[in-house]
């Protein structure tokens, strides 16, 4: 159960509360701000309105019931936004699941490149983006906000977005280790660059290597690339079945 906002809460929380209310005072009145298991819950009906002062007089373009959790680590921890009523088509094309989950942006590399990554921001940037790509998407037939790929290849393609490479995977994770293990670019000219040019470095990628060793931490690198190379676990052979007849068609007996 949601707790009181006046109840005995961290210093870490009380911040976030304060922080995500100034945020959404102004134009979001019917978004209710609670606590519940230490994460903040924002949940109500969000209004996506105009920016322009051209538009202002227009009203909210659309409007959509939410529930977003905050975790107290914020921004550690990427909020988790959940679409409550239908206006929104669950499928992978609106990057939005069965369930309602909606994937709003890959947090990991708006982190890494946005200038301001504080809950406001993130309400401001990608969240806000994301409720008017819904828009456009059913207007214009295209996603004009961070349109990639789902799983791992479309978190290799963000990555390689950020980095300014090729978008395969391998691409990518050779740049990663080289971040890793580099905390500059190396003086020896037998070191090959890590796009896979067969070149040095100097020779190839200087300025993009040495842009990366600004822009991305080591540990951070090593984060990504975990992400990049982790395994799923195989599926039992019960769970195998379980999915099978999930999507099996129904057949009504004769």
């Amino acid at each position: 159960m949601p707790q009181n906002l006046g109840s005995t809460l961290s210093d870490e929380v009380q911040l976030l509360i304060r922080e995500i209310k100034d945020a959404l005072f102004v134009d979001q009145p019917y978004l209710e701000v609670s606590v519940q298991g230490g994460a903040v819950i924002v949940e109500g009906t969000y209004a996506l309105l105009p920016h322009l002062p051209l538009h202002q007089d227009m009203g909210a373009f659309a409007r959509h019931k939410v529930r977003v959790t905050v975790e107290a680590n914020y921004p550690k921890t990427e909020p988790v936004v959940v679409v409550l009523d239908r206006s929104i088509p669950r499928k992978d094309d609106y990057h939005c699941s069965s369930k309602g989950e909606c994937c709003i942006t890959v947090f990991e590399t708006w982190k890494a490149s946005a200038k301001d990554i504080s809950i406001a921001s993130y309400f401001n940037g990608p969240f806000r983006n994301f409720f008017l790509s819904q828009l456009l998407k059913r207007r214009k037939g295209h996603w004009p906000f961070d349109d990639w790929a789902h799983g791992e290849e479309g978190f290799a393609q963000a990555i390689a977005e950020f980095i300014g490479c090729r978008s395969d995977a391998a691409t990518v994770k050779n740049i990663l280790s080289w971040r890793i293990d580099n905390e500059c670019l190396p003086a020896s000219q037998d070191t090959q660059c890590p796009c896979g040019s067969g070149e040095t470095p100097s020779d190839c990628c200087a300025d993009l290597l040495s842009g990366l060793v600004q822009r991305l931490p080591q540990e951070e690198a090593r984060h990504w690339l975990e992400r990049l190379t982790k395994k799923r676990r195989p599926l039992a052979p019960r769970e195998i079945q379980r999915r099978i007849h999930k999507n099996r068609p129904f057949r009504r007996i004769q």
